[in-house]
Protein backbone atom coordinates (compact mmCIF):
# COMPACT_ATOMS: atom_id res chain seq x y z
CA UNK A 1 0.00 0.00 0.00
CA UNK A 2 1.16 3.24 -1.21
CA UNK A 3 2.79 5.16 2.18
CA UNK A 4 1.70 9.02 1.64
CA UNK A 5 3.21 12.19 2.74
CA UNK A 6 2.01 15.66 3.58
CA UNK A 7 2.55 18.26 0.74
CA UNK A 8 3.67 21.76 0.50
CA UNK A 9 3.30 23.53 -2.91
CA UNK A 10 3.00 27.24 -3.51
CA UNK A 11 1.43 27.90 -6.92
CA UNK A 12 1.30 31.45 -8.31
CA UNK A 13 -1.03 31.49 -11.15
CA UNK A 14 -2.24 33.84 -14.27
CA UNK A 15 -5.34 33.86 -16.56
CA UNK A 16 -7.09 35.88 -19.20
CA UNK A 17 -3.90 37.63 -20.02
CA UNK A 18 -5.14 38.22 -23.80
CA UNK A 19 -1.72 39.05 -24.93
CA UNK A 20 -1.62 42.49 -22.39
CA UNK A 21 2.35 41.91 -22.38
CA UNK A 22 2.74 46.15 -22.22
CA UNK A 23 1.95 47.20 -18.74
CA UNK A 24 -1.72 49.24 -18.35
CA UNK A 25 -2.67 52.58 -16.79
CA UNK A 26 -5.28 52.07 -13.62
CA UNK A 27 -6.55 54.70 -11.42
CA UNK A 28 -5.89 53.51 -7.70
CA UNK A 29 -8.59 55.86 -4.76
CA UNK A 30 -6.46 56.12 -1.71
CA UNK A 31 -8.12 56.69 1.75
CA UNK A 32 -8.32 60.24 2.96
CA UNK A 33 -5.45 59.84 5.32
CA UNK A 34 -3.05 59.68 2.74
CA UNK A 35 -2.74 62.61 1.34
CA UNK A 36 -5.27 64.29 3.73
CA UNK A 37 -7.52 64.10 1.50
CA UNK A 38 -9.86 61.67 -0.80
CA UNK A 39 -7.80 61.59 -3.83
CA UNK A 40 -7.07 59.12 -7.08
CA UNK A 41 -3.18 58.81 -8.52
CA UNK A 42 -2.34 56.60 -11.35
CA UNK A 43 0.30 54.03 -12.02
CA UNK A 44 1.47 51.54 -14.03
CA UNK A 45 -0.13 47.87 -13.54
CA UNK A 46 0.84 44.52 -14.96
CA UNK A 47 2.66 43.51 -18.05
CA UNK A 48 4.79 40.73 -18.61
CA UNK A 49 7.95 42.09 -17.49
CA UNK A 50 6.04 42.61 -13.93
CA UNK A 51 4.65 39.17 -14.11
CA UNK A 52 8.34 37.32 -14.57
CA UNK A 53 10.04 39.70 -11.57
CA UNK A 54 7.17 38.82 -9.35
CA UNK A 55 7.11 35.15 -10.41
CA UNK A 56 10.77 35.14 -9.57
CA UNK A 57 10.44 36.54 -6.28
CA UNK A 58 7.69 34.00 -5.17
CA UNK A 59 9.43 31.11 -6.36
CA UNK A 60 12.55 32.56 -4.39
CA UNK A 61 10.52 32.67 -1.54
CA UNK A 62 8.95 29.09 -1.85
CA UNK A 63 11.90 27.45 -1.50
CA UNK A 64 13.39 29.65 0.98
CA UNK A 65 10.53 28.45 3.16
CA UNK A 66 10.76 24.26 1.96
CA UNK A 67 8.15 24.83 -0.59
CA UNK A 68 7.82 23.35 -4.00
CA UNK A 69 6.93 26.21 -6.25
CA UNK A 70 4.73 25.96 -10.01
CA UNK A 71 3.46 28.73 -12.23
CA UNK A 72 0.16 28.16 -13.92
CA UNK A 73 -1.91 30.01 -16.84
CA UNK A 74 -5.45 29.27 -16.86
CA UNK A 75 -6.52 29.91 -20.16
CA UNK A 76 -7.35 32.75 -22.85
CA UNK A 77 -3.73 34.31 -23.42
CA UNK A 78 -4.93 34.67 -27.02
CA UNK A 79 -6.77 38.00 -28.82
CA UNK A 80 -7.05 41.29 -26.82
CA UNK A 81 -4.10 43.64 -28.27
CA UNK A 82 -1.91 44.56 -31.41
CA UNK A 83 0.43 42.00 -30.35
CA UNK A 84 -1.94 39.14 -31.25
CA UNK A 85 -3.00 41.33 -34.21
CA UNK A 86 0.04 40.80 -35.84
CA UNK A 87 1.96 37.73 -34.60
CA UNK A 88 -1.05 35.65 -33.46
CA UNK A 89 -0.14 32.87 -31.22
CA UNK A 90 3.43 32.82 -31.87
CA UNK A 91 4.16 36.00 -29.77
CA UNK A 92 2.30 34.16 -26.95
CA UNK A 93 4.02 31.22 -26.86
CA UNK A 94 7.50 33.10 -26.88
CA UNK A 95 6.65 35.22 -23.75
CA UNK A 96 5.03 32.66 -22.16
CA UNK A 97 7.77 30.61 -22.27
CA UNK A 98 10.35 33.34 -21.62
CA UNK A 99 8.11 34.50 -17.95
CA UNK A 100 8.28 30.66 -17.17
CA UNK A 101 5.02 28.62 -17.65
CA UNK A 102 4.78 25.06 -16.42
CA UNK A 103 1.01 24.35 -17.39
CA UNK A 104 -2.00 25.82 -19.26
CA UNK A 105 -5.32 24.97 -19.24
CA UNK A 106 -7.23 26.00 -22.82
CA UNK A 107 -9.38 29.06 -23.08
CA UNK A 108 -12.30 29.78 -25.16
CA UNK A 109 -10.03 33.00 -27.29
CA UNK A 110 -7.42 30.12 -28.17
CA UNK A 111 -10.16 28.85 -30.72
CA UNK A 112 -12.10 32.06 -32.00
CA UNK A 113 -9.66 30.96 -35.24
CA UNK A 114 -9.70 27.12 -35.33
CA UNK A 115 -7.86 24.58 -34.14
CA UNK A 116 -4.84 25.56 -36.43
CA UNK A 117 -3.89 28.24 -34.73
CA UNK A 118 -3.70 26.41 -31.38
CA UNK A 119 -1.49 23.77 -32.66
CA UNK A 120 1.11 26.08 -34.46
CA UNK A 121 1.21 28.30 -30.82
CA UNK A 122 2.05 24.45 -29.24
CA UNK A 123 4.12 23.84 -31.29
CA UNK A 124 6.37 26.95 -30.23
CA UNK A 125 5.17 26.46 -26.37
CA UNK A 126 7.86 24.73 -23.70
CA UNK A 127 4.93 23.50 -21.39
CA UNK A 128 1.46 21.37 -21.60
CA UNK A 129 -1.84 22.19 -22.43
CA UNK A 130 -4.40 20.70 -19.96
CA UNK A 131 -7.76 20.55 -21.50
CA UNK A 132 -8.83 16.70 -20.41
CA UNK A 133 -12.19 17.17 -21.50
CA UNK A 134 -10.82 17.78 -25.18
CA UNK A 135 -12.10 14.77 -27.12
CA UNK A 136 -9.30 14.80 -30.19
CA UNK A 137 -10.28 10.98 -31.29
CA UNK A 138 -12.02 11.98 -34.79
CA UNK A 139 -9.64 14.39 -35.65
CA UNK A 140 -8.63 14.33 -39.58
CA UNK A 141 -4.76 13.06 -39.55
CA UNK A 142 -4.77 14.87 -42.94
CA UNK A 143 -5.09 18.49 -41.65
CA UNK A 144 -1.79 20.81 -41.77
CA UNK A 145 -1.16 20.14 -38.03
CA UNK A 146 -3.42 18.20 -36.24
CA UNK A 147 -3.74 18.15 -32.33
CA UNK A 148 -3.91 14.53 -31.81
CA UNK A 149 -0.41 13.68 -31.94
CA UNK A 150 1.59 16.74 -30.00
CA UNK A 151 2.84 15.57 -27.19
CA UNK A 152 2.37 18.64 -25.04
CA UNK A 153 -1.73 18.89 -25.47
CA UNK A 154 -3.05 16.85 -22.23
CA UNK A 155 -6.57 15.93 -23.91
CA UNK A 156 -9.30 13.11 -23.34
CA UNK A 157 -7.90 9.58 -23.63
CA UNK A 158 -10.73 7.49 -25.14
CA UNK A 159 -8.48 4.06 -24.41
CA UNK A 160 -8.79 4.43 -20.84
CA UNK A 161 -11.98 7.00 -20.48
CA UNK A 162 -10.61 9.52 -18.48
CA UNK A 163 -8.83 12.63 -19.08
CA UNK A 164 -4.84 13.12 -19.43
CA UNK A 165 -2.70 14.87 -16.71
CA UNK A 166 0.69 15.81 -15.43
CA UNK A 167 2.29 14.84 -12.44
CA UNK A 168 4.08 17.61 -10.24
CA UNK A 169 7.00 15.90 -7.84
CA UNK A 170 6.71 17.70 -4.24
CA UNK A 171 9.96 16.40 -2.53
CA UNK A 172 8.94 13.01 -3.72
CA UNK A 173 5.35 13.32 -3.69
CA UNK A 174 3.15 13.19 -6.52
CA UNK A 175 0.41 16.13 -7.29
CA UNK A 176 -1.87 15.66 -10.39
CA UNK A 177 -2.64 18.01 -12.06
CA UNK A 178 -5.81 17.98 -14.95
CA UNK A 179 -7.10 20.90 -16.93
CA UNK A 180 -10.67 21.62 -18.18
CA UNK A 181 -12.23 23.60 -20.81
CA UNK A 182 -15.90 25.03 -21.79
CA UNK A 183 -18.08 22.73 -22.63
CA UNK A 184 -20.09 24.58 -25.29
CA UNK A 185 -17.03 25.70 -26.94
CA UNK A 186 -18.38 25.13 -30.01
CA UNK A 187 -21.45 27.50 -28.90
CA UNK A 188 -18.57 30.78 -28.34
CA UNK A 189 -15.66 29.85 -30.00
CA UNK A 190 -14.76 28.16 -33.30
CA UNK A 191 -13.25 24.44 -32.45
CA UNK A 192 -12.53 22.45 -35.69
CA UNK A 193 -15.96 20.38 -36.02
CA UNK A 194 -13.95 17.22 -36.02
CA UNK A 195 -13.01 17.82 -32.09
CA UNK A 196 -15.93 17.91 -29.75
CA UNK A 197 -15.97 18.84 -25.63
CA UNK A 198 -17.09 16.54 -22.90
CA UNK A 199 -19.16 17.23 -19.87
CA UNK A 200 -16.87 18.72 -17.31
CA UNK A 201 -18.35 17.03 -14.34
CA UNK A 202 -18.87 13.27 -15.58
CA UNK A 203 -14.64 13.81 -17.03
CA UNK A 204 -13.56 15.23 -13.66
CA UNK A 205 -15.04 12.43 -11.71
CA UNK A 206 -13.38 9.95 -14.12
CA UNK A 207 -10.36 11.39 -14.01
CA UNK A 208 -9.84 11.91 -10.60
CA UNK A 209 -10.71 7.98 -10.05
CA UNK A 210 -8.04 7.11 -12.88
CA UNK A 211 -5.40 9.38 -10.81
CA UNK A 212 -6.59 7.81 -7.52
CA UNK A 213 -6.09 4.02 -9.33
CA UNK A 214 -2.36 5.20 -9.80
CA UNK A 215 -1.70 6.02 -6.39
CA UNK A 216 -2.46 9.34 -6.14
CA UNK A 217 -4.21 11.22 -3.63
CA UNK A 218 -3.26 14.82 -4.49
CA UNK A 219 -5.20 16.43 -7.27
CA UNK A 220 -5.16 20.01 -8.80
CA UNK A 221 -7.44 21.02 -11.83
CA UNK A 222 -6.71 24.14 -14.47
CA UNK A 223 -9.92 25.49 -15.60
CA UNK A 224 -11.08 27.83 -17.92
CA UNK A 225 -14.83 27.77 -16.64
CA UNK A 226 -15.64 30.65 -14.87
CA UNK A 227 -15.16 31.31 -10.96
CA UNK A 228 -19.07 29.92 -10.70
CA UNK A 229 -18.79 27.21 -12.55
CA UNK A 230 -15.85 26.44 -10.60
CA UNK A 231 -17.42 26.94 -7.61
CA UNK A 232 -20.56 24.96 -8.65
CA UNK A 233 -17.61 22.09 -10.00
CA UNK A 234 -16.08 21.83 -6.57
CA UNK A 235 -19.43 20.99 -4.76
CA UNK A 236 -19.75 18.37 -7.71
CA UNK A 237 -16.82 16.52 -7.37
CA UNK A 238 -14.64 15.69 -4.51
CA UNK A 239 -11.57 15.06 -4.44
CA UNK A 240 -9.74 17.92 -5.74
CA UNK A 241 -7.51 20.13 -3.49
CA UNK A 242 -7.85 23.32 -5.58
CA UNK A 243 -9.57 24.59 -8.23
CA UNK A 244 -7.59 27.24 -10.27
CA UNK A 245 -9.40 29.14 -12.61
CA UNK A 246 -10.05 31.92 -15.23
CA UNK A 247 -12.42 33.27 -17.91
CA UNK A 248 -14.72 34.87 -15.82
CA UNK A 249 -12.04 37.54 -15.25
CA UNK A 250 -12.83 37.23 -11.12
CA UNK A 251 -10.24 39.12 -8.58
CA UNK A 252 -10.58 37.81 -5.72
CA UNK A 253 -10.17 39.80 -2.60
CA UNK A 254 -10.66 42.65 -1.07
CA UNK A 255 -9.29 45.52 -2.94
CA UNK A 256 -11.57 48.21 -1.29
CA UNK A 257 -7.78 49.79 -0.08
CA UNK A 258 -7.20 51.29 -3.50
CA UNK A 259 -10.91 51.91 -4.89
CA UNK A 260 -11.75 47.98 -6.30
CA UNK A 261 -14.25 46.25 -4.52
CA UNK A 262 -14.69 43.03 -2.59
CA UNK A 263 -14.55 39.58 -4.80
CA UNK A 264 -15.02 36.70 -1.69
CA UNK A 265 -12.11 35.86 -0.04
CA UNK A 266 -9.14 34.66 -1.64
CA UNK A 267 -8.80 31.13 -1.77
CA UNK A 268 -12.70 30.00 -1.28
CA UNK A 269 -13.06 26.91 0.43
CA UNK A 270 -15.91 25.00 -1.13
CA UNK A 271 -16.20 20.89 -0.37
CA UNK A 272 -12.85 20.76 0.61
CA UNK A 273 -11.50 22.13 -2.16
CA UNK A 274 -10.06 26.22 -2.63
CA UNK A 275 -11.03 28.17 -5.64
CA UNK A 276 -8.72 30.76 -7.10
CA UNK A 277 -9.09 33.07 -9.95
CA UNK A 278 -6.70 36.23 -10.50
CA UNK A 279 -8.42 39.09 -12.66
CA UNK A 280 -7.18 39.60 -16.09
CA UNK A 281 -4.64 41.37 -18.63
CA UNK A 282 -1.58 40.74 -16.68
CA UNK A 283 -2.69 43.06 -13.89
CA UNK A 284 -1.99 40.65 -11.20
CA UNK A 285 -0.23 37.46 -9.80
CA UNK A 286 -2.15 35.15 -7.44
CA UNK A 287 0.33 33.27 -5.23
CA UNK A 288 -1.92 30.32 -3.42
CA UNK A 289 -0.09 28.76 -0.49
CA UNK A 290 -1.72 25.30 -0.53
CA UNK A 291 -1.02 22.57 1.96
CA UNK A 292 -1.91 18.78 1.93
CA UNK A 293 -2.60 16.24 4.05
CA UNK A 294 -0.78 12.56 3.63
CA UNK A 295 -4.33 11.77 2.87
CA UNK A 296 -4.68 14.30 0.33
CA UNK A 297 -7.52 16.34 1.83
CA UNK A 298 -6.59 20.22 1.98
CA UNK A 299 -4.56 21.17 5.38
CA UNK A 300 -4.84 24.89 4.67
CA UNK A 301 -5.35 27.19 1.32
CA UNK A 302 -4.04 30.65 2.14
CA UNK A 303 -2.14 33.53 -0.44
CA UNK A 304 -3.29 36.39 -1.94
CA UNK A 305 -3.83 38.22 -5.32
CA UNK A 306 -1.32 41.23 -5.60
CA UNK A 307 -1.86 43.69 -8.41
CA UNK A 308 2.02 44.55 -9.78
CA UNK A 309 2.34 47.98 -9.75
CA UNK A 310 5.60 50.32 -11.05
CA UNK A 311 7.16 53.07 -8.49
CA UNK A 312 6.09 55.91 -10.09
CA UNK A 313 2.41 57.60 -9.20
CA UNK A 314 1.01 60.45 -11.44
CA UNK A 315 -2.56 62.74 -10.95
CA UNK A 316 -3.12 61.85 -14.85
CA UNK A 317 -3.69 58.93 -16.96
CA UNK A 318 -1.50 59.42 -19.54
CA UNK A 319 1.31 59.43 -16.21
CA UNK A 320 2.86 62.73 -17.70
CA UNK A 321 1.58 65.41 -14.55
CA UNK A 322 3.62 64.14 -11.18
CA UNK A 323 3.02 64.21 -7.65
CA UNK A 324 5.24 66.60 -5.94
CA UNK A 325 8.10 64.78 -3.74
CA UNK A 326 6.48 64.48 -0.35
CA UNK A 327 3.12 63.75 -1.83
CA UNK A 328 4.53 60.69 -4.17
CA UNK A 329 6.70 59.10 -0.68
CA UNK A 330 3.11 58.98 1.21
CA UNK A 331 1.71 56.97 -1.89
CA UNK A 332 4.36 55.21 -2.16
CA UNK A 333 4.58 53.82 1.42
CA UNK A 334 0.90 53.19 1.68
CA UNK A 335 0.76 50.77 -1.00
CA UNK A 336 4.30 49.15 0.54
CA UNK A 337 2.45 48.39 2.70
CA UNK A 338 -0.76 47.05 1.71
CA UNK A 339 -0.50 42.58 1.45
CA UNK A 340 -2.43 43.38 -2.27
CA UNK A 341 -0.24 45.12 -3.76
CA UNK A 342 3.57 44.60 -4.88
CA UNK A 343 5.58 47.46 -5.98
CA UNK A 344 8.15 45.12 -8.78
CA UNK A 345 10.48 46.14 -11.18
CA UNK A 346 10.21 45.23 -14.78
CA UNK A 347 12.38 41.71 -15.58
CA UNK A 348 15.16 43.22 -18.26
CA UNK A 349 15.28 39.92 -20.25
CA UNK A 350 11.70 40.22 -21.00
CA UNK A 351 12.34 43.50 -22.23
CA UNK A 352 14.92 43.06 -24.56
CA UNK A 353 12.17 40.00 -26.11
CA UNK A 354 9.49 43.16 -26.43
CA UNK A 355 11.77 45.22 -27.54
CA UNK A 356 14.16 43.20 -29.94
CA UNK A 357 10.77 41.23 -31.77
CA UNK A 358 7.67 42.87 -31.00
CA UNK A 359 7.52 46.54 -30.18
CA UNK A 360 8.70 48.31 -33.31
CA UNK A 361 6.09 46.74 -35.26
CA UNK A 362 3.56 47.37 -32.76
CA UNK A 363 5.20 51.39 -32.44
CA UNK A 364 4.24 51.73 -35.99
CA UNK A 365 1.23 51.02 -36.02
CA UNK A 366 0.35 53.05 -32.92
CA UNK A 367 1.46 56.14 -34.53
CA UNK A 368 -0.50 55.41 -38.21
CA UNK A 369 -2.68 57.94 -38.34
CA UNK A 370 -5.72 56.47 -40.96
CA UNK A 371 -8.74 58.20 -40.62
CA UNK A 372 -10.09 60.85 -38.05
CA UNK A 373 -13.49 60.51 -35.86
CA UNK A 374 -15.42 63.93 -36.57
CA UNK A 375 -17.91 63.67 -32.60
CA UNK A 376 -17.20 61.02 -30.53
CA UNK A 377 -18.63 57.73 -31.63
CA UNK A 378 -20.54 55.93 -28.50
CA UNK A 379 -20.52 51.84 -28.20
CA UNK A 380 -23.34 50.53 -26.07
CA UNK A 381 -24.26 46.82 -27.29
CA UNK A 382 -28.30 47.12 -26.48
CA UNK A 383 -30.16 50.20 -27.26
CA UNK A 384 -30.34 52.97 -23.98
CA UNK A 385 -32.28 55.62 -23.90
CA UNK A 386 -29.75 57.76 -26.07
CA UNK A 387 -29.92 55.11 -28.92
CA UNK A 388 -27.71 52.12 -29.87
CA UNK A 389 -24.30 52.01 -30.49
CA UNK A 390 -23.09 54.78 -33.16
CA UNK A 391 -19.43 52.97 -33.83
CA UNK A 392 -20.90 49.29 -34.77
CA UNK A 393 -23.00 50.24 -37.55
CA UNK A 394 -20.22 51.88 -39.20
CA UNK A 395 -17.88 48.86 -38.69
CA UNK A 396 -20.79 46.71 -40.59
CA UNK A 397 -20.95 48.79 -43.13
CA UNK A 398 -16.98 47.95 -43.85
CA UNK A 399 -17.69 44.38 -44.19
CA UNK A 400 -20.28 45.40 -46.86
CA UNK A 401 -18.24 47.54 -48.63
CA UNK A 402 -15.14 44.57 -48.58
CA UNK A 403 -16.97 42.28 -49.16
CA UNK A 404 -18.35 44.13 -53.04
CA UNK A 405 -14.73 45.35 -52.93
CA UNK A 406 -13.67 41.40 -53.31
CA UNK A 407 -16.18 40.85 -56.26
CA UNK A 408 -19.24 39.33 -53.86
CA UNK A 409 -22.51 40.56 -54.45
CA UNK A 410 -23.10 40.90 -51.04
CA UNK A 411 -26.60 42.32 -50.31
CA UNK A 412 -26.30 43.20 -46.24
CA UNK A 413 -24.10 42.51 -43.64
CA UNK A 414 -25.01 41.75 -39.47
CA UNK A 415 -22.38 41.93 -36.70
CA UNK A 416 -22.54 40.99 -32.99
CA UNK A 417 -22.08 43.90 -30.66
CA UNK A 418 -19.88 42.31 -28.34
CA UNK A 419 -17.44 41.88 -31.34
CA UNK A 420 -17.04 45.75 -31.23
CA UNK A 421 -15.15 47.02 -27.92
CA UNK A 422 -14.89 50.85 -27.93
CA UNK A 423 -15.94 53.53 -28.31
CA UNK A 424 -14.06 56.27 -30.48
CA UNK A 425 -13.30 59.62 -28.82
CA UNK A 426 -13.08 62.69 -31.68
CA UNK A 427 -9.44 62.88 -32.96
CA UNK A 428 -7.06 61.18 -35.74
CA UNK A 429 -7.88 57.30 -35.67
CA UNK A 430 -4.98 55.09 -35.93
CA UNK A 431 -4.59 51.92 -37.01
CA UNK A 432 -3.48 50.47 -33.40
CA UNK A 433 -7.22 52.06 -32.71
CA UNK A 434 -8.70 49.93 -34.33
CA UNK A 435 -6.75 46.54 -34.43
CA UNK A 436 -5.62 46.98 -30.41
CA UNK A 437 -8.75 48.46 -29.17
CA UNK A 438 -12.14 48.74 -31.41
CA UNK A 439 -11.55 45.38 -32.89
CA UNK A 440 -9.12 43.81 -31.10
CA UNK A 441 -10.91 40.12 -32.12
CA UNK A 442 -8.26 38.71 -35.16
CA UNK A 443 -11.42 37.17 -36.53
CA UNK A 444 -11.89 36.83 -40.54
CA UNK A 445 -15.34 38.03 -42.36
CA UNK A 446 -17.16 34.83 -44.31
CA UNK A 447 -19.57 35.47 -46.63
CA UNK A 448 -22.31 33.08 -47.16
CA UNK A 449 -25.77 32.60 -48.45
CA UNK A 450 -29.32 32.36 -46.53
CA UNK A 451 -32.73 32.39 -47.15
CA UNK A 452 -34.91 35.55 -45.39
CA UNK A 453 -36.67 33.75 -42.66
CA UNK A 454 -33.38 32.43 -41.88
CA UNK A 455 -32.33 35.78 -41.29
CA UNK A 456 -35.18 36.73 -39.93
CA UNK A 457 -34.80 33.96 -37.25
CA UNK A 458 -31.18 35.23 -36.41
CA UNK A 459 -31.93 38.30 -35.43
CA UNK A 460 -34.88 37.34 -33.26
CA UNK A 461 -32.45 34.39 -32.04
CA UNK A 462 -29.88 36.94 -31.71
CA UNK A 463 -32.06 39.44 -29.35
CA UNK A 464 -33.44 37.08 -27.86
CA UNK A 465 -30.47 35.60 -26.42
CA UNK A 466 -28.89 39.19 -25.81
CA UNK A 467 -31.83 39.87 -23.45
CA UNK A 468 -32.88 36.64 -21.87
CA UNK A 469 -36.10 37.00 -23.43
CA UNK A 470 -37.65 33.47 -23.34
CA UNK A 471 -33.84 31.62 -23.32
CA UNK A 472 -31.07 31.67 -20.85
CA UNK A 473 -28.76 34.00 -23.17
CA UNK A 474 -24.91 34.05 -22.74
CA UNK A 475 -24.73 37.35 -22.90
CA UNK A 476 -25.40 40.84 -23.94
CA UNK A 477 -22.63 40.56 -26.34
CA UNK A 478 -24.98 38.97 -29.09
CA UNK A 479 -27.28 41.89 -29.89
CA UNK A 480 -27.14 42.57 -33.52
CA UNK A 481 -25.92 45.72 -35.42
CA UNK A 482 -26.53 45.68 -39.19
CA UNK A 483 -25.98 47.40 -43.02
CA UNK A 484 -28.07 47.78 -45.74
CA UNK A 485 -30.90 45.66 -43.49
CA UNK A 486 -33.12 47.33 -41.22
CA UNK A 487 -35.69 45.82 -39.08
CA UNK A 488 -38.15 46.14 -35.84
CA UNK A 489 -37.51 43.93 -32.59
CA UNK A 490 -40.78 44.11 -30.21
CA UNK A 491 -39.87 42.29 -27.32
CA UNK A 492 -43.18 41.25 -25.82
CA UNK A 493 -44.59 39.73 -29.13
CA UNK A 494 -45.02 36.08 -29.31
CA UNK A 495 -41.75 34.29 -30.19
CA UNK A 496 -41.15 33.80 -33.83
CA UNK A 497 -43.46 36.95 -34.68
CA UNK A 498 -40.84 39.35 -32.72
CA UNK A 499 -39.24 40.48 -36.14
CA UNK A 500 -41.15 43.09 -37.42
CA UNK A 501 -40.82 45.15 -40.63
CA UNK A 502 -37.76 43.35 -42.13
CA UNK A 503 -35.91 45.07 -45.36
CA UNK A 504 -32.88 45.38 -47.34
CA UNK A 505 -31.66 48.35 -49.15
CA UNK A 506 -31.35 47.29 -52.87
CA UNK A 507 -30.84 49.95 -55.73
CA UNK A 508 -31.62 52.77 -53.76
CA UNK A 509 -34.39 51.70 -51.87
CA UNK A 510 -35.63 49.87 -48.83
CA UNK A 511 -37.60 46.45 -49.80
CA UNK A 512 -39.07 43.66 -47.88
CA UNK A 513 -36.83 40.82 -47.15
CA UNK A 514 -39.07 37.62 -48.16
CA UNK A 515 -38.59 34.25 -46.76
CA UNK A 516 -37.75 32.11 -49.36
CA UNK A 517 -35.45 34.51 -51.41
CA UNK A 518 -31.98 33.54 -51.16
CA UNK A 519 -29.51 36.44 -49.93
CA UNK A 520 -25.90 37.00 -49.83
CA UNK A 521 -24.78 38.46 -46.11
CA UNK A 522 -21.23 39.16 -44.77
CA UNK A 523 -20.19 38.32 -40.96
CA UNK A 524 -18.04 37.97 -39.00
CA UNK A 525 -16.88 34.07 -38.93
CA UNK A 526 -18.07 34.14 -35.26
CA UNK A 527 -21.36 34.78 -36.10
CA UNK A 528 -21.45 33.19 -39.56
CA UNK A 529 -20.86 30.27 -37.93
CA UNK A 530 -24.02 30.71 -35.41
CA UNK A 531 -22.97 31.09 -32.32
CA UNK A 532 -24.49 32.76 -29.33
CA UNK A 533 -28.50 33.10 -31.00
CA UNK A 534 -27.04 32.94 -34.45
CA UNK A 535 -27.72 29.38 -35.14
CA UNK A 536 -30.52 29.98 -37.66
CA UNK A 537 -27.55 31.00 -40.23
CA UNK A 538 -26.57 27.68 -39.77
CA UNK A 539 -29.09 26.01 -42.25
CA UNK A 540 -27.41 28.46 -45.42
CA UNK A 541 -27.99 27.91 -49.11
CA UNK A 542 -24.30 27.53 -49.26
CA UNK A 543 -21.46 27.40 -46.39
CA UNK A 544 -19.45 30.24 -45.49
CA UNK A 545 -17.02 31.33 -47.59
CA UNK A 546 -13.70 33.15 -46.10
CA UNK A 547 -12.58 36.44 -46.77
CA UNK A 548 -8.83 36.29 -45.62
CA UNK A 549 -9.62 39.61 -44.29
CA UNK A 550 -9.85 40.42 -40.20
CA UNK A 551 -12.56 42.78 -39.10
CA UNK A 552 -9.85 44.97 -38.30
CA UNK A 553 -8.32 44.81 -41.49
CA UNK A 554 -11.52 45.47 -43.18
CA UNK A 555 -12.61 48.45 -41.07
CA UNK A 556 -8.93 49.99 -41.36
CA UNK A 557 -9.22 50.44 -45.28
CA UNK A 558 -12.48 51.24 -45.08
CA UNK A 559 -12.01 54.21 -42.65
CA UNK A 560 -8.61 55.18 -45.16
CA UNK A 561 -11.45 55.38 -47.87
CA UNK A 562 -13.62 57.22 -45.93
CA UNK A 563 -11.07 59.59 -44.11
CA UNK A 564 -13.35 60.97 -41.83
CA UNK A 565 -15.97 59.16 -39.34
CA UNK A 566 -19.26 60.21 -38.06
CA UNK A 567 -22.15 59.02 -36.36
CA UNK A 568 -24.59 57.41 -38.67
CA UNK A 569 -28.05 59.89 -39.51
CA UNK A 570 -29.78 56.76 -40.06
CA UNK A 571 -31.14 54.13 -37.05
CA UNK A 572 -31.20 50.90 -39.25
CA UNK A 573 -32.61 48.91 -35.52
CA UNK A 574 -36.11 49.47 -33.81
CA UNK A 575 -35.81 48.31 -30.44
CA UNK A 576 -38.48 48.01 -28.45
CA UNK A 577 -37.95 46.80 -24.83
CA UNK A 578 -40.31 44.36 -23.31
CA UNK A 579 -42.65 46.12 -20.75
CA UNK A 580 -43.33 42.62 -19.10
CA UNK A 581 -41.87 41.95 -15.52
CA UNK A 582 -40.41 38.77 -16.44
CA UNK A 583 -38.02 39.95 -18.76
CA UNK A 584 -35.35 42.72 -18.44
CA UNK A 585 -33.72 44.12 -21.19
Amino acid sequence: MTKHRSANLTIAHINDTHSHFEPSSISLSLPEQVLDAETSVYASCGGFSRVSSAVKDVKMQAHLKGREFMFVHAGDCFQGTLFFSLYKGLANAKLLNAIGVEAMALGNHELDMGNGVVADFMDQANFPLLVANWDLADENQSKPNPLRSKNNVYSFDNTNDHGRYIVKDVEGEPVAIFGLAIENMAGIANPDPDTSFLNVVSVAEKTVAAIRLQGINKIVLLSHLGYDRDLELASQVDGIGAIIGGHTHTMQGDFSNVGYGVTDSYAKMVNGTCVVQAGCNALALGQLELDFNPDGTVASASGVNQLLLGRQFTVDATRSEHLDENSHDAVKQYLKAQANVRLCAKDPFIENILNTDYRPDVRQLQTQHIAEAVEPLRHVRIPDHKGGSQIAPLVVDSFVWKGRQLGHDVDFAIHNAGGVRASLNPGPITSADIAGKLLPFAIELMVYQVKGKQIRAALEGAINNAIDNGVEGTGSGSFPYTSHLRFTYRCCSSPGLRIESLQTFKDGSWIDIEDEVVYTSVSSGYTATGKEGYSALLDCVSEPVTLNVTMADAFSTYAIEMGMLAAPTETLISYIPCECSQVVA
